[in-house]
């Protein structure tokens, strides 16, 4: 009965509706008929002549999602398998395609309504992006298993693709005819667009003429005697696919040959030439005299280094969105690289593009990226962009900013390339250019209007990113998706252009940076996905406040609205240091506490009149470091309360009656310098076990309670952590009605506040602080295993008197060591534990890394904290204070008189000089600024159309989050009956 029925495949014609178009139906036969993608991995070999089965490749696919989708991982890695033929027969076509393409006088315009040139010059570029991710992961593999002895080095060479088809260069016959490729000769021309003078190396230009570089035109081929003393003149001098055998003979005979350039070195010399093609990216009035001279190396927007707006549109837009997409992928084999091999594994493709294109295309490249970047939307879209709720309206926007975060991504990675063992900022780029040629270009502006268009831009990024976060219309903006581009931007140009770092401090715009810094901190200090942003803000922190007028700046009042979550009565100094107080006590930020605290350190010789609440964040904050259970949890934790300390001192050598706030809370605080002046292992070790009695002794006391609320012992230590965190006893302890902490007795003020817990740390040497020592003083005597040298900073021994005077030593109060056995709370004596099993609990290991901490390691670090001048202050001062009220409630203002009007310059040791701690790069803190970049850029590709997803990286860890709401149930009832 159910004979004359039409089939499922008929269904669509005999019904009469158009559920498929031609194109979607060839779509679906190209991944599902044999005659499609299953035809490249099949045991066929297909002829490089099957010219209707290649150009499916190239005009079958509308969109970048169309080609991720029918074209998958799977298919690309079985047929690099089994038919690696085939691939290089594709990779070999497209790219053919791609170079008879550009030169061609009708590109990008189609001759005929049935061809389209630009869809398939886009075609070519996404598919060779998606084959390209597996041949890298590919090499990697087997990268790795020679590492690790499965196969041996000589085997590579014959099993290597990459190696064989993209690396490899062909010799030059020679009588060749060069211009047989098709290549298109640059215009050379300097036009008005460029505006960049190099003030410090007028006399360049010269130079710059008689140094070859590498032309982005397609297949040029390098001259004959490009090969060996032009790239020692480039700086690619370690590179294996050029670099000749020894000897002389040997090197003078490949003088006299020329080799055409590998497949790698003309896409992307491809890829460069797409970003500045008339009609295809940039508009057609950009066209030379001669119509046919397409490729104009113009600035894209006006700003750096151009006064001109050659004006784009939005399918403009959105080809060079595809083309900066595919140039991020040639330049992706860092993320198969492993860290410890990031310095020593070659980057064909980077190397190029920052050590070896002439200076005229750097700076286009330069200035169209960052102009691009950084033009408010505004500007773009006019006051339409600002709408509330526009994105539910138009998508122009949100395809506005996939470009600005593309643009961002490729300059951000050529500002990021190093080459191994080259010297870090400042140097200057010599004559073989070996340094990379954008950070040369970056340090050299100086022009204030190019440094006002940086500095605007940047700020209306974060004022946006501001304004979604903590707006009262929920949802009425996207989130800006490329904040963490716009802050290592912000990093790489104070960190590499003093006058721009000059600039911004004498703009007055510092203040509103450091705040917007502080508020992206505390937005995102709970969500654990953005914590490497919360990193690389307290590194840009630590390098702005090495700058006195940056510590000075901090004495203003705060002109930008603040949410009121976060706010703080003061100055931008009580800001900074109650927001600092707030990360610290967040679990899980350990690696951010030694560049917070040393930016506090380093502009503590300049704050004045810092409030209440700042001055009390900052003692709390010292009693959580120097609490026994934090302080002996690990190596690095003594150089926290270092830091503090060398506050301390500033503001008493330099500060002293401009901060009566912070004196008196030192005053207040006065039990715990003293206990730490005499601190030993053992009486720290003490001190934990009292406090995990007196924790064991409250549950127990909250288990037997009748008609109360049964807490359990996880509830319990939960309760006493986050008492800790917030800097107060779990009992005795309340705050006033304004917020403040006060302490109910005598007994309560002695008792040690226990630390945020500790989490296990990354790898030690990303973590520790990154300082650079003075000119005549040892910057961190923490780091050393033996007691530092006392010049210049003075170091008090283990009894904390020897090395003062007879009046100091006669002012230093002796610390009550009966606290550690008593119960401060009702003054009920705990049974004395024996020193022998302390000593078999600090062997267990101390804190959740495990770390086992000596008498000697204490007495190391505990020498030369800086504990004298707080000391003697404390000796002076409490006595006076003593006299005219308890160091219970709010100070009098006779108090704040004699504070305000004391002087200590008679007591104090010799001041010692001001030298702050600058953040130094290190090997590691570059391999983790590049991990972060490119896992950004990773959590990019996957969410536009899944690039690198289903590769294996290396350079970093990717961990999947879990799916929750609907999705998952569906997910899960999909998978039961059996559909996935």
């Amino acid at each position: 009965m159910f004979k004359n029925l039409p089939t499922f495949k008929s269904l669509p014609q005999a019904i009469g509706l158009p559920f498929l178009s031609t194109q979607e139906d060839a779509q679906l036969k190209f991944k599902s008929s044999p005659g499609g993608i299953k035809r490249l991995h099949s045991d066929e070999v297909i002829p490089s002549s099957d010219v209707f089965y290649w150009s499916q490749y190239y005009s079958l696919f509308n969109s970048s999602a169309d080609v991720y989708s029918l074209i998958s991982v799977q298919d690309v890695r079985q047929t690099l398998t089994n038919q690696p033929t085939n691939l290089s027969t594709l990779i070999l076509t497209l790219s053919h395609h791609l170079f008879i393409l550009l030169p061609s006088p009708d590109f990008p315009h189609s001759p005929s309504p049935q061809q389209d040139l630009s869809k398939e010059a886009l075609n070519c570029l996404r598919v060779l992006g998606r084959l390209l991710v597996v041949i890298y992961e590919y090499e990697a593999d087997l990268k790795e298993k020679v590492d690790h002895g499965i196969i041996p080095q000589n085997e590579v060479d014959e099993q290597s693709f990459a190696k064989k088809w993209l690396y490899s260069r062909s010799l030059i016959e020679e009588h060749q005819d060069r211009e047989e490729d098709g290549s298109i000769k640059p215009n050379e021309e300097e036009n008005d667009q460029f505006k960049i003078e190099d003030s410090d190396s007028e006399g360049e230009d010269d130079e710059d003429e008689g140094v070859r570089a590498f032309k982005a035109t397609v297949g040029h081929p390098a001259p004959a005697h490009s090969t060996s003393t032009t790239k020692k003149e480039e700086g690619i001098t370690d590179d294996p696919l050029t670099q000749s055998e020894t000897g002389e003979a040997q090197e003078e005979a490949e003088k006299e040959k020329e080799y055409m350039p590998c497949l790698i070195e003309r896409l992307f010399s491809c890829t460069i030439d797409l970003l500045f093609c008339a009609g295809f990216t940039v508009p057609d009035s950009v066209r030379g005299p001669n119509v046919t001279e397409k490729i104009n190396y113009v600035i894209w927007e006006k700003g750096v280094g151009s006064t001109v707006n050659v004006g784009s549109t939005a399918e403009l837009d959105r080809n060079k969105t595809e083309v900066l997409r595919f140039l991020l992928i040639l330049l992706s084999t860092t993320i198969y690289t492993p860290p410890h091999a990031l310095f020593t594994t070659p980057n064909l493709p980077l190397e190029i593009l920052t050590h070896s294109l002439e200076r005229r295309l750097v700076l286009s490249l330069l200035c169209s990226f960052l102009n691009t970047s950084l033009t408010p939307l505004k500007a773009s879209f006019g006051i339409s962009g600002q709408i509330p709720y526009n994105h539910l309206i138009s998508k122009a926007a949100e395809e506005r900013r996939t470009l600005v975060r593309a643009s961002l991504m490729v300059l951000l990675v050529a500002l990021d390339h190093r080459v191994e063992n080259q010297t870090s900022t400042g140097s200057v780029m010599g004559e073989g250019k070996e340094e990379n040629a954008f950070r040369y270009f970056i340090s050299k502006l100086h022009r204030k209007e190019d440094f006002s268009f940086l500095l605007d831009g940047i700020i209306g990024i974060l004022q946006e990113h501001n304004a979604v976060t903590n707006g009262y219309l929920p949802g009425s903006k996207r989130p800006i998706p490329y904040i963490l581009e716009t802050y290592i931007l912000l990093w790489r140009l104070v960190d590499l252009n003093k006058r721009f770092r000059q600039y911004l401090l004498d703009s007055g715009k510092a203040l509103d940076v450091v705040c917007y810094i502080l508020v992206t901190s505390l937005d995102l200090k709970d969500d654990p996905a953005h914590h490497g942003l919360l990193r690389l803000l307290s590194y840009l922190l630590q390098t702005l406040s090495a700058d006195k007028a940056f510590a000075v700046s901090l004495n203003q009042t705060i002109r930008m609205a603040i949410p009121s979550k976060w706010a703080v009565a003061g100055t931008a100094a009580d800001f900074l240091i109650v927001s600092i107080y707030s990360i610290a006590t967040t679990p899980g930020l350990n690696p951010l506490f030694p560049a917070l605290t040393i930016s506090i350190s380093n502009i503590a010789p300049y704050l004045v009149n810092i409030g209440v609440q700042a001055s009390t964040r900052l003692l709390q904050l010292f009693k959580a470091f120097s609490a026994p259970n934090f302080l002996l949890a690990d190596e690095g934790h003594p150089r926290l309360v270092y830091y503090l300390l060398e506050t301390f001192n500033s503001i008493l050598y330099f500060q002293l009656n401009e901060n009566p706030n912070l004196v008196y809370a030192i005053l207040r605080s006065h039990q715990d310098f003293q206990t730490l002046a005499t601190f030993t292992l053992v009486s720290g070790l003490r001190d934990i076990q009292r406090r995990k009695a007196l924790r064991a002794a409250a549950a127990e006391r909250n288990a037997n309670t009748r008609g109360g609320l049964n807490r359990t012992p996880s509830e319990t230590d939960m309760l006493a952590e986050k008492a800790a965190l917030l800097g107060r006893d779990p009992e005795g302890d309340h705050d006033n009605e304004n917020g403040e902490r006060y302490l109910s007795s005598p007994s309560s003020q002695r008792r040690a506040l226990s630390p945020p817990p500790t989490i296990p740390e990354e790898t030690p040497s990303l973590t520790q602080p990154l300082t650079t020592p003075g000119p005549d003083l040892v910057s961190d005597p923490l780091a050393q295993t033996t007691p530092p040298p006392t010049s210049g900073l003075p170091s008090p021994p283990p009894s904390g008197q020897n090395g003062l005077s007879e009046k100091q030593r006669g002012k230093l109060r002796a610390v009550d060591n009966d606290q550690s056995t008593t119960d401060g709370s009702n003054g009920h004596a705990q049974p004395e534990i024996p020193d022998e099993e302390l000593m078999r609990v600090a062997q267990a290991g101390v804190g959740p890394n495990g770390y086992v901490p000596t008498q000697e390691w204490v007495s190391s670090w505990q020498k030369g904290l800086p504990l004298d001048p707080v000391l003697v202050a404390i000796s002076e001062l409490l006595p006076k204070i003593q006299e005219n009220q308890q160091l219970t409630g709010a100070p009098s203002s006779k108090v704040f008189n004699i504070l305000k009007g004391v002087s200590l310059s008679e007591v104090l040791p010799p001041s010692p000089p001001i030298v702050p701690r600058r953040f130094q790069w290190s090997s590691a803190s570059c391999v983790w600024l590049t991990s972060l970049l490119w896992g950004d850029i990773y959590v990019a590709g996957l969410t536009s159309d899944g690039i690198w997803r289903d590769t294996t990286v290396r350079l970093f860890g990717v961990k999947q989050a879990p799916v929750k709401g609907r999705s998952a149930q569906v997910g899960r009832f999909l998978k039961t009956i059996g559909v996935v």
